[in-house]
């Protein structure tokens, strides 16, 4: 697939998640029945990225940063679909709708044509499991700081509660999943480098984020100090920022950063 046409979808997929979110707000039938196909349509043309970054590299479209927020933004469709079944949370969807949107976006302003190399240091059987923790890590994080946001905001007390309730049940997925991740990456880190943690920048931010998740959850079950929590979850996102986007941008003082 050309570049030009693969940057026309990306482009198209960005305003379809756009128009889901949007129309999600109108309680019309047919207006419901637009914003669900248009999600669809979002979703599907997500997918045709992802599998062509696969066939055009020939390996799990994990390394360039275009790789991973190409598959990050798919992650939020079969997540939803998850907590709407599972958790009640089909309130959630305007947030699961908007974060591929804005991925999307930023999509939008690189480079959607470059091939990339797969270093042997990623041919490992602890890379897809890795990278794939922190994803699905990284999904609920923006999720949780969405509906953070919002409950800052809401006046209503029994609103304010739904969203810092929908945070949590958001946030008792990221804990895990960043667990794993961290857990997988130093078992992968052994196997190549010869030892399980080496304080590097990217290894050093996640660990802060996770800590940072960590005291998010002591301070939940903490009744003083239950009031500071959707301030130290919006800090974890912080937290993932860092270690996501600003660690690349140091260079060579990471063993961990993405090509872009």
């Amino acid at each position: 697939m050309s570049g030009v046409l693969l940057k026309a979808i990306i482009i198209v997929c960005a305003i379809m998640y756009y128009t889901a979110f949007v129309t999600c707000f109108f309680k019309n039938r047919a207006v419901h029945i637009l914003s669900l196909s248009a999600w669809g349509a979002a979703f599907a043309a997500n997918l045709i990225i992802v599998v062509n970054n696969y066939l055009v590299n020939g390996y799990v479209p994990f390394v360039s940063m275009f790789q991973v927020l190409t598959f990050l933004g798919v992650c939020y469709t079969p997540i939803y679909v998850y907590f709407s079944l599972f958790r009640d949370g089909k309130w959630m969807r305007p947030y699961f709708m908007f974060a591929p949107a804005f991925i999307m976006t930023g999509l939008c302003f690189m480079d959607a044509a470059s091939v990339w190399e797969y270093p042997p240091a990623l041919q490992s059987p602890w890379f897809v499991p890795h990278v794939l923790m922190y994803m699905i890590a990284y999904t609920m994080g923006f999720v949780a700081f969405l509906i953070c946001v919002m409950s800052l905001f809401s006046k209503k007390k029994e609103n304010k509660l739904k969203l810092e309730e929908g945070a949590y049940d958001c946030i008792c997925i990221v804990f895990p999943f960043m667990t794993f991740g961290m857990f997988f990456g130093a078992i992968w880190a052994n196997e190549i480098w010869g030892h399980f943690w080496s304080w590097d920048n990217k290894e050093s931010w996640s660990l802060v984020t996770w800590l940072t998740y960590m005291i998010y959850l002591h301070f939940r079950r903490n009744n003083t100090l239950k009031k500071y929590a959707t301030y130290i979850a919006m800090l974890g996102f912080v937290g993932i920022i860092i270690t996501f986007f600003f660690v690349n941008m140091m260079g060579g003082m990471s063993n961990h950063t993405y090509s872009v």
